[in-house]
């Protein structure tokens, strides 16, 4: 989604380039020093639509980043049900799933968000870009068709608590969580995982299986991933304007399904640790249990080692094992 598409629907018009980046400068002040007044920029349209022009155009690509993990089971389902959007905000991730799904898609998209002026940006872009789409802002009503519950950035905002219960209400047959990558949210997410589980959803990323987490109760440890994305060339031209990189970003993703056709990877990098000059090292989670794991350079061509230096935790891995030694496995990675 690149600026140029969204600019005409924004609810307010910024004179400059200069009064866009100073309206961007004051958000994320209140997103990282003024934690106290985050919701200040709520009540403001001018914030309100730098938010848009920043915060949505750099997040919606992690929908489709975060895709590439999935189970086709799990993408063929989605595809085809209504998508409730909790905390939508403006919509970002309503629109990333609708370029995703693109116009074929049938069903009926769920925006749910508290704050007034995000509704009103969120249905002027909505009946901008995708009138052809039906779009509503309040929780679907009980109904035949398969639901596809996506929390963006706000389960974390929200506590384990009060998710469960609105998954629980909501009885959703797909869910995915697309949350901050950060050590304090990451209790909260296990207890979420925990709950689920007990209620017979089937973990589909990133665990191998429904298994104890292993990290659970680690003080030093948390699992999260990392998306690359690409951006369009005018967001990309607003983020060095910005001086803020957007393009690799810490994310925490969890999918869930009442029902699985295929199985889960047994083996997914958890963990790039530091390199060696003759090895690259991971922490990788086998069958739900850490293991350190060894990947000797020399058998690799250089283009090969440039590809193994720029694996990214999250991705899945299919390895043989080589040599057990004390403290790791020294493996040939497979794929």
């Amino acid at each position: 989604m690149d600026l140029a598409r969204l600019v005409p629907y924004l609810l307010h018009e910024f004179k400059s380039e200069h009064d866009l980046l100073k309206a961007i400068e004051e958000i994320s002040l209140k997103f990282t020093r003024e934690r106290g007044k985050i919701n200040d920029y709520l009540e403001e349209p001018r914030l309100v639509s730098a938010y848009v022009a920043f915060f949505l155009t750099t997040n919606i690509p992690k929908f489709e980043a975060v895709l590439k993990w999935l189970p086709q089971d799990f993408i063929n389902g989605i595809r085809s049900s209504d998508l409730i959007d909790l905390g939508a905000g403006p919509g970002t991730m309503s629109i990333a799933f609708r370029e995703w799904a693109g116009s074929e898609y049938k069903g009926t998209i769920h925006q749910v968000e508290t704050s007034r002026l995000m509704r009103e940006q969120g249905l002027k872009i909505w009946n901008g870009l995708f009138s052809g789409t039906q779009m509503k802002q309040s929780t679907p009503s009980p109904g035949s068709n398969s639901k596809f519950l996506l929390f963006g950035h706000s389960a974390n905002e929200m506590g384990a608590e009060d998710t469960y219960r609105y998954i629980q209400k909501i009885n959703p047959d797909y869910i995915l969580f697309i949350e901050p990558g950060t050590k304090g949210f990451f209790p909260e997410m296990l207890k979420i995982r925990d709950a689920l589980i007990e209620d017979g959803f089937h973990v589909r990323y990133p665990c191998p299986n429904n298994s104890a987490c292993p990290m659970k109760g680690s003080e030093a440890d948390w699992c999260h991933q990392f998306v690359y994305v690409k951006l369009p060339a005018d967001v990309e031209r607003l983020t060095q304007m910005a001086k803020k990189d957007r393009r690799l970003l810490p994310v925490t993703v969890h999918a869930y399904a009442k029902k699985k056709e295929n199985e889960n990877p047994k083996e997914r990098l958890v963990r790039v640790l530091p390199e060696s000059k003759f090895s690259y090292d991971w922490e990788v989670c086998h069958e739900n249990k850490l293991e350190h794991y060894q990947i000797m350079k020399r058998p690799y061509s250089k283009s090969e080692q440039k590809v193994l230096g720029q694996i990214l935790a999250g991705e899945p891995v299919l390895t043989e094992l080589e040599k057990d030694l004390d403290k790791m496995k020294r493996v040939k990675l497979l794929k």
